[in-house]
């Protein structure tokens, strides 16, 4: 009877062990975010690790305080993994990624180091997920990373917010990874990445930074407003609005919701040129109408708008391509996709073709709906 009791306790002394291997949040060292960069005075690599202070985490009773709730610690070194290494030198805390909510870049390590190179350590290790999302700067990265976000306890999270609102606004880029980069790097293909910039103090999603593919470096940077072209032309667009206004429009400036679109490629050979034709079709609702004549309730009221929105989305899809074209001369919207599908033969000539290739943008809009209300129902 005794050994039956016994037996079962020595048992559960081994199953039972506890944590052994338990650590205190305070004694390891969580990164929020990184940044990435260039000292050019000792020709080396910079990185910013964004250290979480937990002591310093506003609760509800010391959410009023002025307390900053992170410590950013830079250093240079040749390499990203000695300067991990060196953190050691200046806390005592060495650096966990497992919980890595961003990666910003300046553009000055891209156009000094290539891509490739830059990423080889965030796809080599792994305690990196491919899952981190990057972002370029043209600003100081250490001044971003130092701001006070307007939403977030640390700025590392709030620019990885910002990418959460695609959806919302088609001038704010899609997510872009680690694994995404990797991807595009494999392939051999150029590549944009989301921008961010210090506006006023307070952090923002701005354009995007282009990488070439035969050199891997950065160079140049597509604007907020065009970023809406690239969205179309990537098939991004899930949401966000169409302004169109007096010039567009007769009766005052009108607002459009999107509520989805797609966008379709085709291509063909004409004679032994490749032609390519991007047809996009997108599904909106009157939104916001500032005009003082417009009657939803007459037929044929939404013919025009559905013309002029046509018309604005058609304008900023070819300054896009414009852009590629002639002032890049690359394909930075990964239309070799296409081309590599539907005419395979042609996609290792892609980039001598590329330039002068011919395209045609067809654009289909339709306004479904009108809202609850409209004061106009004479």
């Amino acid at each position: 009877m005794l050994r039956k009791i016994i037996f079962p306790c020595l048992l559960m002394l081994f199953v039972l062990t506890g944590c052994w291997d338990i650590r205190e949040i305070e004694d390891v060292g969580i990164i929020t975010g990184m940044g990435l960069d260039v000292n050019e005075e000792k020709d080396e690599l910079t990185m910013i690790n964004q250290y979480v202070v937990p002591g310093k985490i506003p609760t509800q009773q010391t959410i009023s305080q002025q307390t900053v709730p992170y410590q950013n610690i830079s250093q240079s070194g040749k390499t990203f993994f000695e300067i991990i290494r060196n953190n050691s030198l200046e806390s005592n805390r060495p650096p966990n990624y497992t919980h890595l909510k961003s990666i910003l870049s300046s553009t000055a390590l891209f156009e000094k180091e290539r891509a490739d190179k830059v990423i080889d350590l965030f796809i080599r290790d792994h305690e990196f997920r491919r899952t981190t999302p990057v972002y370029l700067t043209r600003d100081p990265v250490p001044d971003i990373l130092s701001t006070n976000p307007a939403k977030e306890f640390f700025p590392s999270i709030q620019i990885k917010s910002l990418s959460e609102n695609s959806n919302k606004n088609n001038k704010n880029p899609k997510n872009f990874t680690i694994g995404d980069m990797s991807q595009m790097i494999s392939e051999k293909k150029s590549f944009l990445i989301p921008g961010i910039e210090l506006n006023s103090g307070k952090i923002k999603a701005s354009g995007a930074g282009i990488i070439e593919a035969e050199s891997s470096k950065y160079i140049g940077w597509i604007d907020s407003e065009d970023m809406e072209g690239v969205r179309y032309i990537q098939n991004t667009v899930q949401g966000g609005f169409l302004y169109l206004d007096e010039e567009n429009v007769d009766d005052g400036p009108i607002v459009l919701e999107i509520k989805g679109s797609k966008t379709k490629f085709k291509t063909k050979v004409n004679g032994d040129k490749p032609e390519m034709t991007i047809q996009i079709s997108t599904s909106t609702v009157l939104a916001e109408d500032w005009g003082t004549g417009r009657n939803v309730y007459n037929k044929g009221w939404k013919k025009g708008i559905e013309e002029a929105a046509n018309t604005v989305i058609q304008r900023k899809v070819e300054h896009v391509l414009k852009l590629a074209q002639q002032e890049y001369q690359i394909d930075f919207l990964n239309l070799s996709k296409w081309v590599n599908i539907h005419e395979p033969k042609y996609w290792k000539e892609w980039n001598e073709i590329f330039p002068d290739m011919d395209f045609k943008v067809e654009i289909t809009t339709e306004i479904t709906d009108f809202g609850t209300q409209n004061f106009n129902t004479e």
